[in-house]
């Protein structure tokens, strides 16, 4: 039982064609009418055994134009670790002060991360 538009959209591609990445995107472009961004999901047949170490299959791909968001990173970190955290971009860094800053309700990040140091504190 599916909807108009699904079967509209069932009815544009033929399911026994191969069809090439830069094909198959144009399409699920064309076909896009929700008003959302929409995401594609793509699976492969690897015949690796994942059960052998070195057959196991693991990596990132970062995608050209990103997600689109930009997210305020605080740091719980102190001495050296503040400074990289600082130089890899952090937005906020600070210990015992940005704790007393959150308990206060000033939450203005998306993303709270804690050096191992830092961890062992709390």
């Amino acid at each position: 039982m599916a909807g108009k538009r699904l079967n509209s959209i069932k009815k544009s591609y033929d399911k026994l064609k191969a069809y090439s990445t830069s094909e198959a995107v144009k399409m699920v472009k064309a076909n896009a009418k929700a008003k959302f961004d929409e995401t594609i999901e793509i699976a492969m047949v690897l015949g690796v055994d994942p059960k052998h170490a070195d057959q196991q299959v693991r990596g990132m791909v970062t995608l050209p134009n990103g997600t689109g968001k930009s997210l305020k990173v605080a740091v719980f970190a102190r001495g050296p670790k503040a400074e990289e955290a600082k130089k890899a971009g952090a937005d906020i860094v600070g210990a015992d002060d940005l704790a007393e800053r959150i308990q206060g309700g000033e939450i203005n990040f998306e993303r709270c991360i804690a050096t191992p140091d830092m961890m062992a504190a709390w």
